[in-house]
């Protein structure tokens, strides 16, 4: 009988998916990005491909200002939820997801887009820079296809994704941010419009207005490029999970290529979302 036991239990681990197998920091393995400045910025990297796969997209994360410092290990505690999309969705091509970290005095931007008379400054932050300068050495490299680059992030990084599409038209071929905000001047909605963008951000988020958010689309549909737009009724600050868990949000990102037009409606589980998408532009964004 022990022996039958013993049988069923290692018949039972290995029957078990393998999201029970590998932790997050097993898979986002610790690296360094370096430039020949000197300059560093600490970075976690999930290889997810075969060599046979090269050049393969790339899917760089920003996290919140709650997990800045020099650790390279305090940015994947938001991240749970994508470590197990990544592991489950079989959807999901060969990638090459990063999730680099900033410090509290070296932040993804330079100044935060609260109000709307906020501009762009002239330069990039340190990190945001440095965070460019790796990917476009991954393309020379090889690695990258610079035709599958994707950028998001939340709350500071929610900035920081905004920063970056408005800074580097046409680089990035679907951008994700959440519960941010960046520049509604006219030169920086141009920039951004030249990227395939999804934005999210909760009604009831105390700590960005969720303003933030509705501005930048409303600035990018005045433009004539309406990006789609998801508010979470009632919801506070904290909504990534929800995006990060949510696999019709990586299948819409992994269609988008680098000047394209939008790919299709994100094939949401939520039949109401297209009605629910109208009715947020028809509240948010006044006809000039």
């Amino acid at each position: 009988m022990k022996r039958i036991l013993t049988a069923l239990f290692c018949a039972f681990c290995l029957a078990m998916p393998a999201a029970a197998q590998f932790s997050l920091t097993e898979c986002f393995r610790a690296e360094t990005i370096k430039n020949d400045r000197g300059e560093t910025l600490p970075v976690r990297v999930w290889r997810k491909y075969d060599k046979a796969d090269l050049p393969v997209p790339v899917v760089v994360m920003l996290h919140g200002s709650g997990q800045c410092g020099t650790d390279n290990i305090n940015q994947l505690g938001a991240f749970g939820a994508l470590h197990h999309e990544i592991l489950t969705n079989t959807d999901l091509p060969p990638a090459l997801w990063a999730i680099p970290q900033c410090s509290q005095l070296n932040p993804w931007i330079r100044s935060i887009a609260f109000e709307e008379t906020y501009r762009q400054p002239r330069y990039p932050a340190p990190s945001l820079r440095l965070v460019k300068e790796w990917l476009d050495d991954l393309i020379e490299q090889g690695i990258a296809d610079p035709e599958r680059i994707y950028i998001g992030g939340y709350s500071l990084g929610g900035f920081g994704t905004w920063d970056a599409i408005q800074r580097w038209p046409n680089y990035f071929a679907g951008a994700l941010p959440i519960c941010g905000g960046g520049s509604v001047q006219e030169d920086p909605v141009k920039h951004a419009a030249t990227t395939s963008i999804w934005v999210f951000h909760g009604s009831a988020d105390g700590a960005v207005p969720v303003a933030c958010s509705r501005r930048m689309v409303a600035a990018l549909t005045k433009m004539g490029m309406t990006p789609f737009y998801t508010e979470y009724n009632g919801e506070g600050h904290e909504v990534w999970g929800h995006v990060f868990r949510d696999s019709a949000v990586w299948r819409w990102l992994f269609r988008q290529r680098r000047g394209k037009p939008m790919a299709a409606t994100p094939d949401s589980e939520d039949d109401g979302f297209m009605d629910a998408f109208l009715q947020q532009l028809k509240a948010y964004v006044t006809p000039s």
